[in-house]
């Protein structure tokens, strides 16, 4: 019997996922010509999320001049529409090509807790490719839950709740999750959450980049309650093709922790990981980075 958590998708949108997805594997690498075409178009054609992401790498970067952050802003809108692409294009690669097209670090010491049984917060940010990372996870034994907001109509989220679960990330909705969540991590499973963009989810503001900004504190609180540990994840584009995975070592999270302390191993090795793949950071929204500090 189906898992009554994963909605069957309306048969046409089903065949047009399944179709686009035929088609990007036949295109191969050159799938990244059409991604580029239309985020430069979009970065055209958009004007307030271009000023938003151009201010945001600013106040990252403030050694970039104007003509060098547009550019890498131009870069960003790219590289987004390769992550959407690769979200498809993963839908059907099998087992085999999945390893092919991964380099994974840090994995093994995530599968050693998950073979004794002992579940864990794997935490994420708007970096690169984190659903293809999903798809590597299952590749390598390791189904996740995530969070999915719910935005848009019933018949578009339940294709990306059906999609996701082809590629090994179970998609809750946002109103559902907090038990869903909870339970899945006492019974030994494994929560993936993107935290720099914290919604309606409990936030604290912190130092990122040197700047202020909001970050959601649900991965540590969910870690405190369950009694697991945080583990940040980057998930990438490789320059040389493929993906690059890091697990980095995880963090305890105590039950009286302060959830800013519990994170900011967390958003040390975000802020490392922006600082090597600039153009694969999203900063397209208003307020992603609030203030700058003054030191």
């Amino acid at each position: 019997m189906a898992d009554p958590e994963i909605p069957e998708p309306l048969p046409l949108l089903r065949l047009g996922l399944d179709g686009t997805a035929v088609v990007l594997h036949l295109l191969g690498p050159s799938r990244y010509l059409i991604a580029d075409a239309v985020g430069r178009a979009a970065f055209a054609v958009l004007p307030r999320r271009r000023r938003t992401t151009i201010a945001n790498f600013g106040m990252a970067f403030p050694q970039m001049g104007r003509r060098e952050l547009r550019r890498l802003a131009r870069r960003s809108f790219c590289e987004y529409g390769r992550t959407s692409v690769d979200f498809l294009w993963v839908h059907r690669l099998s087992r085999p090509e999945l390893m092919r097209s991964f380099r994974g670090f840090g994995a093994e010491r995530v599968l050693q807790m998950r073979a004794e049984g002992t579940g864990g917060v794997l935490v994420l940010m708007h970096l690169g490719a984190w659903d293809a990372g999903g798809a590597y996870a299952l590749a390598r034994g390791l189904p996740l839950t995530t969070v999915m907001d719910e935005a848009g109509s019933r018949a578009l989220q339940n294709l990306i709740v059906w999609a996701r679960a082809r590629i090994g990330l179970r998609a809750v909705l946002a109103s559902a999750s907090a038990r869903t969540l909870l339970r899945t991590l006492r019974t030994g499973g494994w929560v993936a959450l993107l935290a720099d963009i914290p919604g309606d989810t409990p936030s604290v503001e912190v130092d990122f980049l040197g700047c202020r900004t909001r970050f959601s504190i649900a991965p540590a609180l969910l870690a405190s309650r369950a009694g697991c540990p945080m583990f940040a994840v980057v998930s990438v584009r490789s320059p040389a093709g493929g993906y690059l995975v890091e697990v980095h070592p995880g963090v305890t999270v105590e039950r009286d922790s302060d959830p800013e302390v519990a994170l900011r191993p967390i958003l040390d090795i975000f802020e490392a990981a922006v600082r090597r793949w600039p153009e694969q950071w999203f900063p397209f929204d208003q307020d992603r980075l609030q203030a700058c500090r003054q030191d």
